[in-house]
């Protein structure tokens, strides 16, 4: 059996006109936009975790008084969401969108 190594076309090396992309550090605003994006993100599972509960518990599947540690933390993550959408009111911040939906076709 003849095995052959793989050999790369003459040239290829060359058709990158830069150095390696991963080696170059984030941007900072590419950070702080993940780290926006990532707080959204938790700020909404917080709000919708604590409607959920105050819903299933308003039809009655769950008694507040006798289920008060999940009362407690749907509380807790009830202020956590009006602690952010305060913030986010106070800042004039808005909706968090990408500023790229325009160049995108969306």
């Amino acid at each position: 059996m003849n095995e052959q190594a793989e050999v790369a076309p003459p040239g290829a090396d060359d058709r990158r006109s830069g150095g390696e992309r991963r080696s170059v550090p984030r941007r900072a605003e590419d950070r702080e936009q993940q780290w926006r994006s990532l707080a959204a993100t938790f700020l909404a599972f917080c709000g919708a975790l604590a409607v959920l509960y105050l819903f299933i518990g308003l039809i009655g599947a769950v008694d507040f008084g006798e289920a008060a540690i999940a009362s407690g933390v749907a509380i807790v993550l009830g202020l956590i969401w009006l602690a952010g959408a305060y913030q986010r009111a106070r800042t004039g911040a808005g909706v968090v969108t990408r500023p790229d939906r325009e160049r995108r076709g969306f």
